[in-house]
C-alpha cells in the first residue's frame, strides 16, 4: 500500500515538473517573439531579412545604426532590469514570507533615489549618476541590516521595520531637495526617479552587466535554501540552515539585483512584486521553478 502512494506521489511530481518545464519553453517562446518584435517595429518598421541584414553589419547603414545603437541596447537593458527585479522581488518574498514584499522594501529605492536627487539637484557630475545610485541602494541597505540586528540574530520584523523606516527619512530629504532646487534640475530628477529605458546604451550595460550576471546565477542557485526557509525558522534550522547567514546572503544578492537594476533604468517598480507571484500561479510554490520563471517573466514583463 504504502508503495503505491510512493509511486502515485512520484507520478504526480514528476507531471508537475513536465508542467512547468512546458511552461517555461512557453514564456521563452513568447519573450523571443516579443524580442524579434521590439528590434523590426518602431518608428521605422524594418523587416525580418532588414533586421537579419543589420544584426550582420550588411545592408543599409541606417538600419544597422537603428538596431546596433539605439534598438538593441534598450532591449537589452529591459532584459537586464526586467530579470534582476523579477528574481529579486521572488527572494525577497521568500526570505521574508511576505507576498507584499518587494525589491525596494530594504531600502534600495530610497537609498538609489537620495544620491541620485542629491547629484541632479546640487548640480554635480550627472554621467556618475548610475554608479553613485548602485552604491548609494547598496549602502542603505547595509544600514538597514545593521538596525535589524538583534541578540538572536536578525529580525525578520526589524528588517522591514528598519526598510520602512529608512525610506519614508530618504523619502523626505529627496522631497526637500527637489523643492530647494531650480526648475530644470528637478526636471532631470523627476525624469530618472520615474524611470525610464529611454536613451540607454552600452556604455551603461557594459558596466553593469557583469555584477548582473553573477548575481542572478547566485540567485538561482538558492532554491533549496528558499524552499527550506518556508518550512518555518524553526524546521529550516533542524534541517541545517544557518538562517542569519542565509537571510544575509539573499539579502545581499536581493540588493546586488535591484540596485543594478536602478542604475540603468531608475526607479522602476512593480515588476518585483507582480512578477513573482505570477510565477507562483503558473508553477507552485517550488522555488527551483519560482526562480528561473521569475527571471524570464520580469524579462518579458519589461520588454
Amino acid at each position: 500500500m504504502f508503495l503505491g502512494k510512493d509511486r502515485n506521489l512520484e507520478n504526480i511530481s514528476m507531471a508537475k515538473s513536465s508542467r512547468n518545464i512546458v511552461v517555461i519553453f512557453l514564456v521563452m517562446a513568447g519573450l523571443g517573439l516579443t524580442l524579434v518584435t521590439s528590434l523590426t517595429q518602431g518608428a521605422i518598421p524594418l523587416s525580418l531579412a532588414e533586421l537579419q541584414q543589420a544584426l550582420w553589419h550588411q545592408g543599409s547603414s541606417i538600419n544597422q545604426t537603428i538596431v546596433w545603437d539605439l534598438r538593441l541596447p534598450r532591449i537589452v537593458a529591459a532584459l537586464m532590469v526586467g530579470s534582476a527585479l523579477g528574481l529579486s522581488g521572488a527572494l525577497l518574498q521568500g526570505m521574508l514570507r511576505n507576498g507584499l514584499a518587494d525589491p525596494f522594501i530594504l531600502g534600495i529605492s530610497a537609498g538609489a533615489g537620495l544620491v541620485a536627487v542629491a547629484f541632479f539637484t546640487l548640480g554635480l557630475l550627472q554621467s556618475w549618476v548610475p554608479l553613485a545610485a548602485w552604491l548609494g541602494a547598496i549602502a542603505t541597505t547595509g544600514l538597514v541590516y545593521l538596525l535589524a540586528r538583534s541578540p538572536s540574530g536578525l529580525s525578520v520584523e526589524r528588517l522591514v521595520l528598519g526598510g520602512v523606516a529608512i525610506s519614508a527619512l530618504f523619502g523626505a530629504v529627496q522631497s526637500m531637495l527637489l523643492l530647494l532646487s531650480e526648475d530644470g534640475r528637478i526636471q532631470a530628477a523627476l525624469n530618472w526617479l520615474i524611470g525610464s529605458l529611454n536613451g540607454r546604451g552600452w556604455s551603461e550595460l557594459t558596466i553593469v552587466g557583469p555584477y548582473l550576471a553573477i548575481a542572478l546565477l547566485l540567485g538561482c542557485s538558492l532554491a533549496r535554501v528558499m524552499n527550506l526557509l518556508q518550512l518555518g525558522d524553526d524546521l529550516a534550522v533542524s534541517l541545517g540552515v544557518s538562517l542569519l547567514r542565509s537571510r544575509i546572503m539573499i539579502g545581499a544578492i536581493a540588493t546586488l539585483l535591484a540596485a543594478s537594476a536602478v542604475s540603468i533604468a531608475g526607479l522602476v517598480g512593480f515588476v518585483g512584486l507582480i512578477v513573482p507571484h505570477g510565477a507562483r500561479l503558473v508553477v507552485g510554490t517550488d522555488y527551483r521553478w519560482i526562480l528561473p520563471l521569475s527571471v524570464l517573466g520580469g524579462a518579458w514583463f519589461c520588454c
